[in-house]
């Protein structure tokens, strides 16, 4: 049961990464590659990486307790 949680809780904060910088370029605001054809790219890549960077450190975490 706390296992579950715990893998509950690192999943949710590994989505709400994605769900923030989703929600950055949902705004009706001028933003960095707003122009560029290739933004996309740039940003799934940036996000994978930030996903990446937060699941290494929340395993850390994890396997820590």
């Amino acid at each position: 049961m706390f296992t579950q949680l715990i893998v509950h809780y690192l999943l949710e904060a590994l989505l709400a990464v994605l769900a923030v910088v989703t929600g950055f370029f949902g705004m009706n605001v001028p933003l960095p590659f707003t122009n560029d054809p290739n933004a996309w790219i740039y940003i799934s890549i940036a996000s994978f990486v930030l996903w990446l960077i937060l699941s290494r450190i929340l395993r850390w975490i994890a396997h820590k307790r």
